[in-house]
């Protein structure tokens, strides 16, 4: 199975609650996507080149600070990053 794009675990609840964002609801408006966008991507979905450049935007980021490359093939315990496998 091919290597895929994910955003970090956890990245868009915290930065719900950094930016004080009061629900899914406003933080997918404040986004520019919808609220079954935010829950698929944060379920593991791959996402979309526009849902990058909109969490990316909206919060400032770049996409090496939102996104990991994932590796499906390896092993749970760990993540490929930019092609190096860490041990979690």
């Amino acid at each position: 199975m091919a290597k895929r794009l994910q955003v970090r675990e956890g990245l868009i609840t915290r930065l719900r609650e950094l930016y004080r964002t009061p629900s899914e609801d406003a933080q997918a408006r404040l986004m520019g996507v919808s609220r079954s966008s935010i829950r698929r991507i944060e379920a593991g979905e791959q996402p979309s080149a526009d849902f990058i450049v909109a969490l990316c935007e909206t919060y400032g980021m770049g996409p090496g600070e939102a996104f990991v490359i994932a590796d499906p093939e390896a092993n749970t315990a760990q993540q490929n990053v930019h092609g190096l496998k860490l041990s979690a």
